[in-house]
């Protein structure tokens, strides 16, 4: 009974001995010591849901597919298999550039079908950190990019190709027609094997998705340029009054300065906050600045009108409602244009 009992245990112990030895096998990368394994991707960005200059990021919505072929996962059988992801090889691909949390909604297990092919899904949803130069805001078009890499491998160990949609017309990726950017329009997309270099010299297997996209500019044409225009030429009217009208000479310069200062406090929710000028910045300024000067100009000519000296006061406005619409409009081409 003893014996028979050690015999039992024994061809137990080694039968599961052989399954450790076998799942470690698994574990391994097919073909090592061979040709890179190919792996294919294939991207669809199914939504990107903000982009923000401030906080440098973008957040999208992406579905991934890769696809390989395991040799050792071949079995005869008429139906594809589900294994736990952690029970076999696989790219463990990484999202680089992902920021803080990323959410993923699929399971993480692998399909195999009869032949050993392979097939990963996986959805990620998330804040993306993209780096942004937004100096020519609000005409400004950028790369955004979304970067994966294989953890731990490089180039000579995988290869990533493009790989097919579903319906066989597009490879790689793609990227829906809708997307939920109300001040963004997407102009190009594309993939590529792209290494992943975190320091000089260490490349690892990766491959992106990037996409071009530029802001709506009429948006802030109409909401904020033309009216912050508008303030601007109003107070252009106090050069139309005569000197001798101080009050409202300076009542039009004084209106049309705390207007464009309520004005920039409403701008500082639509502008990005950054530690250098954008277009938008310069032309705001510049507007201010010529604003106060008006308010200058007119307190100057009220003061020469009170000393007796009424045909300077009005010379002054003269070439005032030349010079500044000419120093208003060199300054929007300048800064708005150039």
């Amino acid at each position: 009974m003893h014996k028979t009992l050690i015999l039992l245990f024994a061809i137990m112990a080694s039968a599961a001995l052989a399954a450790n030895e076998d799942e470690i096998e698994l574990m391994d990368r097919p073909n090592v010591g061979g040709d890179p394994v190919e792996v294919s991707f294939f991207v669809f960005v199914i939504d990107v849901d903000d982009i923000d200059g401030s906080l440098q990021n973008f957040t999208a919505n992406v579905s991934l597919r890769l696809q390989w072929k395991d040799d050792r996962l071949a079995k005869e059988t008429e139906h594809i298999r589900m294994m736990p992801l952690e029970k076999a090889w696989s790219p463990r691909i990484l999202l680089v550039n992902r920021q803080t949390f990323m959410r993923t909604s699929l399971p993480e297990v692998l399909e195999i079908e009869p032949d050993g092919t392979v097939n990963y899904r996986q959805r990620y949803v998330g804040p993306i950190s993209q780096p942004m130069k937004l100096s020519k805001f609000p005409f400004d078009r950028h790369d955004f990019t979304i970067q994966f890499v294989a953890v731990g491998y490089i180039a000579d160990d995988l290869k990533f190709v493009p790989g097919e949609s579903y319906q066989g017309d597009l490879k790689g990726g793609a990227m829906a027609d809708k997307l939920s950017l109300p001040d963004w329009e997407v102009e190009k997309y594309q993939t590529a094997n792209h290494p992943y270099e975190p320091i000089p010299g260490l490349e690892l297997a990766g491959f992106d998705f990037t996409f071009t996209a530029k802001r709506y500019e009429l948006y802030y044409i109409w909401q904020v340029i033309i009216p912050l225009v508008f303030i601007v030429i109003m107070s252009w009217g106090a050069f139309w009054i005569d000197p001798e009208h101080a009050g409202a000479q300076i009542g039009v310069a004084t209106s049309s300065m705390l207007t464009l200062i309520a004005y920039r406090f409403m701008l500082g929710e639509l502008i990005p906050r950054l530690p250098y000028m954008t277009r938008m910045d310069y032309f705001t300024l510049a507007s201010t600045i010529l604003v106060f000067l008006t308010f200058i100009e007119v307190i100057t000519t009220t003061i020469l009108v009170y000393k007796g000296k009424r045909k300077i006061g009005i010379l002054m406005d003269n070439i005032a409602r030349f010079i500044f619409p000419a120093a208003f409009t060199t300054a929007s081409v300048w800064s708005l244009m150039l």
